[in-house]
Parts: C-alpha cells; structure tokens; sequence
C-alpha cells in the first residue's frame, strides 16, 4: 500500500505518493532518536568536599562539621569478629588517618546514610581511591555489600593484589583464606573461604552451594529469596556453580554444619572452569541442605532462622 504526502504549493494542494519504505524512512527522521543510557559505574572522583577531623576506627572517621562517614564495601581488622591486638587495631586507624591527610577529600555518597546515621561512600583524598590504597597495601579486605555494588570488581582486585604479593596482614596471619574444612572453629567471625562445590541448586526460592556431600556436616553457603533477584539481575546462575572453585565470602554461622548467608554476587568468585565431578559427588548430588524441606523434623525453628539474618547483617 502507498502512502500519500500533502503539500501545499502556494494555492494550490499536491498529493504525492510515497512507497512503503519512502514513508518508513519519513518517520524515522521525525522521531527524535533515543538518548544512549549508560549503566551507573564505579565512581573515579568524589562530589562532596569533605574536612578530615579524626580517624574513629580503620574504616571510619569524621569530618570537621562532625559528620561520621564508613568506607563501603571493607573491613579492618577486628570488624571481622575475630581478636586482635591494640596494635593492630591502632595500626589500620592509623593508615586511614595517613591516607586521608594526603590531600583534599572527597566522598562519592551512596544515597542514604547507614542505620547508625554514618554516610557511606567511596572516599578520595588528594584525589586518589581510598579504599584502594587501603587494600592494594594489606590493610583492610574487602567486605561486599549493597553499598559498594558499582565497585565490587575494583574493591576484589585491590585485595587480590595485597594477597599474591603477601603483603601487610595478608603477611602476618591476621587475614587468611580459608578452607571449608577450618570453619566449624571460627563460627561468629567474617572469612574468605576457597573451595570446590559439590552441589548447587535452588529450592523454595532459596540458593544452596555445598562444599561437601553430607549437608549436615559440611560447609554450604546460601541466598535467600529475597537476595535472589540481585543474582538474576547479575546474570548469575547459582545452579551452574556445580563443580567449581570458587572462592566466597562472609559470616561464617553454625546450622547443620558451617553455612554462610551471602547477598550479593559480588560475595562469590569463580575462579577457574569446572572440575570433573567425582564418583561421590554423583551419588550424592540430591543430598544437599534442601533436604530440610522434604524432612519437616530438620526444619530450622523460625526464630532461629531470624538470629541468623541478623547476625549476617552485622555492620561495623
């Protein structure tokens, strides 16, 4: 079918056939072509100007108008559950002070401040990463969450730089990856722990990853519905995690054996491509903490159930 343009050609009125793909093109240039939207990045400068007052701790300090402000997405030592010395407690507070004395600081803000009324940002001084220095050098780890979402790959090869070059507490011992085999000691403390996944699947809207073919005693690391949707957002298939290394992290808690409640992706790598799966894995690959639901005498108690989230969400 043709398509008809009127034009008014002084008194006169002509009409002029057009051929299908003649109108289209008419169309196309009477639209107003689409602004590009680019996906939020990572920050490389900070937006608020900020006066460095005092360093409260290795991730935090104020400002000179008294506002608190925590770094996201790390963790010093002693925020991680486990004891530590004065020392070193003194050592990162005063490694932040340094940073943050060399040069103007900035604050790239998420949108709102933390439970405690703490703003939480990527902090820039003299216009260099904070958090970045703080982690190339050993000082802090990195400890995902909401708040650092845009930064978690920046935030992880920081820290992977610190650990290959065996450098400040990735030397002395006070961080350390771990191996599922050594968390049932270190239950009610934060750790980044490396292993092989038997199992990966999900059940009622809940993610289980185990490391170990008996649920009730090995470790297994788990999404809950609700965090879910961030690992479809991601494009993160937990269910393809099945004979992989990876390395994961977070607060190591007790529940049929040593279970992790992660809530973002940023909170688990892939390290390398699947291992061949072994005879036992085989066998065993519908034994998995999913059992629980099948066998209503293994169901958590709900009021445990709440303990747990709550002590994974600890902020420090």
């Amino acid at each position: 079918m043709l398509a008809c343009a009127v034009l008014a050609l002084g008194g006169a009125v002509a009409v002029i056939a057009l051929s299908p793909e003649d109108a289209a093109a008419a169309a196309r240039k009477r639209t107003p072509a689409r602004a590009k939207v680019h996906a939020p990045q990572c920050p490389t400068a900070g937006t608020r100007p900020v006066v460095f007052s005092k360093a409260l701790t290795g991730t935090s300090f104020t400002t000179q108008d008294g506002q608190e402000v925590r770094l996201a997405g790390v963790m010093a030592p002693g925020q991680d559950g486990q004891t530590v010395t004065a020392a070193t407690a003194d050592g990162a507070r005063a490694a932040l002070a340094d940073v943050l004395r060399g040069g103007s600081v900035t604050l790239a803000a998420t949108d709102a401040p933390d439970r405690y009324g703490r703003v939480v940002a990527q902090v820039f001084a003299g216009g260099a990463w904070v958090q970045g220095q703080l982690l190339s050098s050993g000082v802090l780890r990195t400890s995902p969450d909401h708040a650092s979402a845009l930064c978690a790959r920046q935030l992880l090869e920081g820290e992977d730089h610190a650990r290959a070059s065996e450098t400040g507490h990735w030397r002395d011992g006070a961080f350390a990856l771990r191996t599922p085999e050594q968390l049932k000691a270190r239950v009610g403390t934060f750790q980044v722990v490396e292993g092989d996944v038997t199992t990966a699947s999900t059940k009622n809207g809940r993610a289980y990853i185990n490391f170990g073919a008996d649920y009730k005693t090995d470790f297994t690391v788990t999404v809950e519905q609700d965090d879910l949707k961030l690992f479809r957002q991601a494009r993160f298939d937990v269910k393809k995690l099945t004979g992989k290394h990876v390395r994961v992290r977070g607060w190591v808690e007790l529940y049929n054996g040593p279970e992790m409640v992660v809530s973002t992706p940023a909170a688990i790598q892939i390290l390398d491509e699947p291992a061949p799966p072994s005879a036992d894995s085989t066998k065993t690959a519908d034994v998995t903490k999913t059992a629980d639901a099948e066998n209503p005498s293994k169901k958590q108690p709900k009021a445990a159930k709440k303990k747990r989230t709550r002590k994974k969400k600890t902020e420090t």
